[in-house]
């Protein structure tokens, strides 16, 4: 079941958000609660753990950036904030981002828009099964925490070696890996490459603490995704996630580069 309360003090944009809903009832059981004031908002927020939260930046009673910011008390503090405006500035930009609001949806927009949103939603919560592979038992414990605090959903593994990894993933159920480079025999671009191998649908993500730089001409080659700088937070696997799904970024997303040459060098390698 999906979760979705509607706050908008303009009946025209709610009845636009419940028809991009609309579009998924059918495949998904769906709860929706609209309401016209960020006062009602608050309360339905502090009442039940709503999973999508579509919010008017400015309503009668209490703006929406003022239920944002007080959502971080609530049964609801976590979910997948959507800001609704014309137009965005700050300091309400600010807030939003600041209390971890997903996505911004500028007026008017169209039902297709919102069924995106509900769409990268059902895509976050999908489980995907990740391998994370590092020789230290500390980085991995580490790494496997960074993956629990993300949006996005995984069913972690993990293995302490490139050995036991090409075994694990002989099993064919691994969407995603997550490897060190610098480990002991077979290191991360040899990994990648024996991976690439079994298969040319696994996401591969290269972990290093070193300027990775001169690494990623030769990762590339061997088909890795993307390359991850130690240390790396929740976000930049939300990143890595969306880049992965071919998904949108959204507006408060953080940005950051899987490589850090171009794609056009990218290419000739």
């Amino acid at each position: 079941m999906i979760r979705i309360l509607v706050a908008d003090d303009s009946a025209v944009a709610r009845e636009v958000v419940n028809e991009g809903i609309a579009v998924h009832r059918k495949n998904r059981y769906i709860e929706i609660d609209n309401v016209s004031n960020g006062t009602d908002a608050l309360e339905i927020l502090k009442k039940k753990q709503i999973d999508i939260a579509f919010i008017d930046v400015n309503m009668p009673g209490m703006n929406g950036h003022d239920v944002v910011a007080a959502m971080a008390e609530t049964k609801s503090h976590g979910c997948l904030v959507v800001a609704m405006s014309s137009d965005l500035r700050d300091p309400a930009e600010s807030i939003f981002r600041n209390f971890g609001a997903y996505h911004f949806l500028k007026k008017p927009f169209s039902f297709e828009d919102v069924a995106d949103v509900i769409a990268t939603y059902i895509l976050m919560t999908t489980a995907y099964p990740i391998l994370v592979v590092d020789d230290s038992a500390t980085m991995r414990k580490l790494t496997s925490k960074i993956l629990e605090a993300s949006r996005f959903n995984f069913e972690i593994s993990e293995a302490d070696s490139a050995q036991a990894a090409l075994k694990m993933l002989s099993s064919g159920k691994f969407k995603l890996v997550l490897t060190d480079f610098h480990m002991p025999g077979i290191d991360g671009i040899e990994l990648a490459g024996a991976i690439r191998d079994l298969s040319s649908k696994i996401g591969i993500y290269m972990m290093s603490t070193n300027e990775t730089s001169y690494l990623e001409r030769s990762a590339a080659f061997v088909g890795i995704s993307g390359f991850l700088k130690k240390p790396f937070t929740a976000e930049d696997i939300d990143t890595l996630m969306h880049q992965y799904l071919e998904i949108d970024a959204p507006t408060f997303g953080k940005v950051r580069e899987m490589f850090s040459f171009s794609s056009r060098d990218r290419k000739a390698s």
